[in-house]
């Protein structure tokens, strides 16, 4: 295992806003995990809002779904930095939200690795 995080896909909620746990599934059937890694967006006065509620509920229901452990870790500006990143790398204004998520997805991760397991 290294110590460098890596995206692999975006997961999009269907258009009524619902889980798309056949997605995630596949990806987990694909990429067996040994933890998730979820964000919490606390702000900028690291106060809770309510997306940090989705967010907790979404990482139990990963946990009772695929019985894996699951972690939070504060992804406050990671979409920001992300956004910041892409638009630096491919040199264009309008980063595609996928590539955002996915890149944001990968801080998130980095910053947990970066955490719990020094070079």
């Amino acid at each position: 295992m290294t110590n460098k995080a890596s995206g692999i896909e975006t997961v999009m909620h269907h258009k009524d806003g619902s889980t798309n746990w056949q997605q995630i599934d596949q990806i987990i059937n694909k990429h067996p995990p040994d933890i998730i890694v979820v964000g919490v967006p606390y702000d900028e006065n690291n106060k809770e809002q309510e997306m940090i509620y989705i967010a907790r509920s979404f990482g139990r229901k990963i946990k009772d779904r695929f019985d894996i452990e699951v972690v939070f870790v504060d992804e406050y500006l990671s979409s920001s930095e992300a956004k910041n990143q892409l638009k630096w790398h491919y040199a264009h204004k309008n980063a595609d939200r996928s590539e955002v998520d996915m890149r944001s997805a990968q801080l998130i991760l980095q910053t947990w690795l970066n955490e719990t397991r020094p070079d």
